[in-house]
């Protein structure tokens, strides 16, 4: 509704609807499902036939490669990669990438004898995957390691782990996001100790103990060296520091089953983007059975708040500017950068698109910003206005999760 403020100085203010209940999808956050292909078993009809959620946007791709421990990758295995790609593009999902050489928990068996094979295989599976760089969440890991999670493996040495990330980054380019298994990776892979470049975490076993299942350590920072574990507080502090742009997530395991207030500050803490769907049935079925108030369940609502999750409060009209307060009531900051834009649907039926000058990035899980867009005159009443979020990689649009909200939220 509109209603005017203070008609002397001309200025109008727009009180939007609330948050709502319901489900709001948007891309690159959410549950995902898990689906796992064995390269040198081509097979291009299953690809027509696999099951899709239309309510998750993200999928977690695995593309096995421990056939090929001793030798390159054949020209048949680079093209069944680039078909499965192709497949995910064409339904619209971001993907959250996974290469490995073992999927049965037998890392030092299948990865390969020869260091140099590995980082081959980086480079010709970089060429491939950087041509659906739009299409690509996350990657995680470095290949190696059980189920490719960088534990079980004879090269995860700083030297190794090191070399690996920059073939995998340079494979990939500057603007695809790389997770590894643990901060303590994430320190090793880079050169320097403020170095800007750093990747993100992604964690398998959240909730799964006290320290996620050595995802952290015991020791402090400073009675530790560099590389080492540090406790789950110094890890957050650094994170939170050095990985704000790249999505954290991965799977619950039940390790430490906890309440409704607790597992939601954890998952705030963690700013977690993603989770997968169906792992670990335990945890997912208590927050399933837990009640949350008009969300209907804990699941519910968790679902609904993994990643950001963005609410338009008011908009203020100005002579020279609008301002719009935004909430993001979710667990995590966007980390893909998005447009903001405020658009003036005029009588003749033409548009005329305002850009905010906000990187909608900065807007913190839990917190509300003022965002202002330039713009001149009072509207009157012929107009209409609404807010229009389009994420920048792959032309996304970007829901607002006010009741009633579509692609456009309508000030008017």
């Amino acid at each position: 509704m509109f209603f005017w403020k203070n008609r002397n100085k001309k200025h109008l203010t727009a009180i939007l609807p609330e948050e709502s209940r319901k489900e709001c999808t948007n891309p690159g956050r959410g549950w995902y499902h898990i689906y796992t292909f064995t390269l040198d078993k081509r097979d291009v009809e299953g690809l027509l036939y696999l099951p899709f959620w239309d309510e998750e946007t993200l999928a977690l791709v695995r593309l096995d490669i421990g056939a090929f421990r001793c030798k390159i990758l054949s020209k048949e295995a680079l093209e069944y990669a680039e078909e499965i790609l192709k497949c995910f593009h064409d339904r619209g999902k971001d993907i959250i990438l996974r290469v490995l050489y073992d999927t049965q928990g037998k890392g030092m068996e299948r990865e390969p004898a020869l260091f140099s094979m590995v980082l081959t295989h980086m480079k010709q599976l970089g060429t491939v995957v950087r041509a659906y760089e739009s299409d690509i969440f996350i990657t995680q890991g470095l290949f190696v390691g059980n189920w490719g999670e960088m534990h079980g493996s004879k090269f995860l040495d700083r030297e190794y782990i090191r070399e690996l990330y920059a073939v995998w980054r340079e494979a990939l380019g500057t603007d695809i996001k790389i997770a590894l298994r643990k901060p303590s990776f994430c320190r090793m892979a880079v050169v320097k100790e403020n170095e800007k470049t750093v990747p993100g975490v992604f964690d398998d076993a959240i909730f799964g103990s006290e320290n996620h299942m050595g995802t952290f350590g015991q020791k402090k920072k400073k009675e530790s060296t560099w590389t080492d574990d540090w406790c789950m507080a110094d890890e957050l502090l650094y994170m939170q520091e050095n990985c704000g742009m790249i999505p954290f997530g991965g799977e619950v395991l039940s390790g430490q089953m906890a309440g409704a207030k607790e597992t939601l500050c954890t998952l705030q803490d963690f700013r977690v983007s993603y989770l997968n769907s169906i792992y670990e049935d335990q945890v997912l079925e208590q927050w399933k059975q837990t009640a949350y108030g008009e969300w209907g369940s804990l699941y519910q609502y968790i679902g609904e708040h993994l990643g950001y999750r963005f609410v338009a409060k008011n908009a203020e009209f100005y002579s020279d500017r609008i301002e719009i307060m935004i909430e993001n009531t979710g667990f995590s900051n966007i980390c893909d950068k998005a447009e903001l834009m405020l658009v003036k649907e005029n009588a003749d039926g033409t548009e005329e698109t305002y850009t905010a000058d906000y990187d909608i990035r900065m807007l913190a899980g839990g917190k509300t910003a003022k965002m202002t867009v330039p713009f001149s005159g009072v509207p009157d009443e012929n107009e209409r206005f609404y807010l229009k979020l389009v994420r920048c990689r792959g032309k996304a649009v970007i829901r607002f999760a006010n009741e009633g909200a579509k692609e456009r939220l309508y000030l008017r």
